[in-house]
């Protein structure tokens, strides 16, 4: 199914298991279903580790790099996939230390806990190759689970997934305000731009999303601006930096990007997975593309604004608690900056909304065959009509707002 063998698993998880113990036993399979996954090979990995007769399970997850080269390319995993490691080995351990100096007792803990990772077997060069790996604790054994992606958030899971996403982003712009040559140096050379790549035919992939909008009446009137942005995108990919609110941004965020674990049916924690395309930008990309991505188009209908307040109040709240001036950074402020990234933002939800997230299940991944253009008359007639109400509702619910 995709998945490689780990060559020396002793040794990278040297670090967890401890460099005496041995490995007994090795169980690996597929992690996620075809068409779940885009930028690298997820596995399932279970463990029997002994140590002098006794015998413990370690239950982990391997990222390796995507099998075909097309992809490696694609992801630019010469780059991605140190810094994803980087996160862990790095950037976090940093920023935890920065809060406890600051006398912050609950640090940020949205982050799943790495085993070992390694660029190459030997690492004696700074080469990606097939034998890198990352290995993070499965986080399946310990309750969390990824929520439906055609489902989506509700408004108690929303507002839990906000405030980790509100730490994740202000945490990282104190340390910036307070140590700018400590971020400099130990953070911001893991955060390179990631371009997302164009689609084959990209003017056929614009022409099915306009044709989704121009059959709502809400959306006519922000229809040309919509087109304005579609053929700024080929210029502005990957968006600007902005100051002062340029931060550690995910990227990537998600409905498949974090777990929640649920008790009682109710959401009591949240873990953030993925970093391959961290980067230093405005948080409102990250803000903008959670919400409209990833919930659920009633919950957001009533509640969007009320998201946005809920997000920026605990963002606002860490920096106070790590002693920054918060006046560059009032709500109003916040509302610039989720205008400002709307070049980037629309193109990029939209384009994920009607082709990934509510794509096809469990069907073969065909989105990056460069052999085999996307039939666009196919895929226009098989957009689902949740996929078309969400879409419209971003563009009326921006537009209405003056985002646009």
């Amino acid at each position: 199914m995709g998945e490689r063998a780990i060559k020396d698993l002793e040794k990278v998880l040297s670090a967890r298991i401890g460099k005496h113990k041995k490995i007994t036993d090795v169980k690996m399979e597929p992690l996620t279903a075809p068409g779940e996954n885009y930028g690298s090979i997820m596995s399932k990995l279970d463990l029997t580790v002994e140590d002098q007769g006794t015998k413990t399970e370690l239950h982990a997850v391997a990222k390796q790099i995507p099998a075909q080269e097309f992809a490696r390319a694609l992801f630019n995993i010469q780059v991605t996939f140190k810094n994803e490691i980087a996160v862990y080995d790095t950037i976090v351990p940093l920023l935890q230390d920065f809060q406890r100096e600051n006398g912050v007792d609950e640090v940020i803990d949205c982050f799943t806990e790495m085993y070992g990772a390694r660029i190459n077997l030997g690492e004696e060069n700074g080469t990606v190759d097939e034998d890198a790996v990352l290995i993070l604790e499965n986080l399946n054994f310990t309750g969390y689970e990824v929520v439906d992606r055609h489902t989506g958030f509700d408004l108690e899971t929303t507002l839990l997934i906000l405030k980790d996403l509100a730490a994740f982003h202000a945490v990282p712009l104190a340390l910036k305000l307070r140590k700018p040559q400590v971020f400099d140096e130990k953070i911001r050379p893991y955060l390179a731009p990631f371009k997302p790549p164009d689609f084959p035919n990209q003017d056929k992939h614009d022409a099915v999303i306009l044709e989704i909008l121009q059959d709502s009446y809400k959306c006519i009137p922000w229809i040309p601006k919509v087109k304005e942005i579609f053929e700024n995108q080929k210029t502005t990919r990957g968006g600007l930096v902005r100051e002062p609110f340029a931060t550690i941004t995910h990227g990537d965020m998600w409905v498949n990007n974090t777990m929640v674990k649920f008790q009682n049916g109710v959401p009591v924690h949240n873990k953030i997975i993925d970093f391959q395309v961290i980067d230093y930008k405005s948080p409102a990309v990250d803000l903008i593309f959670f919400l409209f991505s990833s919930v659920k188009l009633s919950v957001l209908r009533d509640n969007l604004d009320d998201f946005i307040q809920q997000y920026h109040k605990h963002f606002v709240s860490h920096l106070e608690q790590l002693k920054c001036d918060t006046t560059p950074f009032t709500f109003p402020k916040l509302l610039e900056e989720i205008k400002a990234s709307m070049d980037t933002e629309i193109p990029h939800t939209v384009g994920m909304s009607i082709f990934i997230i509510f794509g096809k299940k469990g069907g073969p991944s065909k989105e990056f065959n460069h052999e085999t253009p996307p039939d666009w008359d196919k895929i226009r007639d098989n957009v689902s009509l949740e996929a078309k109400e969400k879409v419209r509702y971003m563009i009326q619910a921006c537009g209405e707002r003056g985002w646009l």
